[in-house]
């Protein structure tokens, strides 16, 4: 049995003004801080054989205290990195449909293959991300994993990881340093925590 945590970084400015954050790398804000401390505290009494995180600061630093706390090496993988929103990154939908209104009609006609001019698009993202999660699973059967990433690319986790679809990962939300947990086997995936 493998066990599969994933968790979406601690709080930023950006996320606090709800803003389409993609590879911009903006840091924690205080709050976030203190959530990143809290959660490793969390994961003190968890078995945890490997740490992996997305390369970008804020889930970095996210992951840092679990890491610490287990005497483990952070494994930066570029697959996990948020969905690439290109010109568009770090702006709110409204201001993103005021600056570019037909490209904004275009994302809302086709939601998961439009792509965002300079960025991807949701079925790109979903691609590496399932990718890079597949190879994740792989290396670590039979033990117990920490994935340390971001919230649409948490989506595109679970999604893949329970043979949903890039639509079907909308069904599916995770706070700031909140945890979905997957137990994977031979023959079953079953989401066993959500914002946990």
């Amino acid at each position: 049995m493998t066990t599969l945590y994933i968790v979406r970084h601690g709080e930023t400015d950006s996320n606090v003004a709800h803003t389409c954050l993609g590879h911009k790398d903006v840091p924690l804000n205080a709050a976030g801080v203190e959530q990143a401390r809290e959660l490793a505290e969390k994961y003190r009494g968890i078995p945890i054989d490997a740490v992996y995180s997305s390369p970008l600061k804020r889930a970095v630093d996210t992951a840092e205290g679990v890491a610490e706390i287990k005497s483990l090496k952070i494994k930066l993988n570029y697959g996990l990195i948020e969905r690439d929103f290109g010109g568009w990154d770090d702006m709110t939908f409204a201001e993103i449909e005021s600056k570019y209104p037909h490209e904004y009609a275009e994302w809302q006609e086709n939601w998961t293959g439009f792509k965002i001019p300079g960025g991807e698009s949701s079925d790109e993202a979903q691609k590496r991300i399932s990718d890079a999660t597949d190879r994740i699973i792989a290396a670590n059967a039979g033990k117990s994993v920490l994935i340390v990433t971001h919230l649409g690319t948490a989506r595109h986790i679970i999604s893949h990881v329970l043979g949903l679809t890039t639509e079907q990962s909308w069904r599916f939300t995770l706070d700031n340093a909140k945890t979905a947990r997957i137990v994977v086997n031979e023959n079953e995936r079953i989401l066993t925590g959500l914002n946990i």
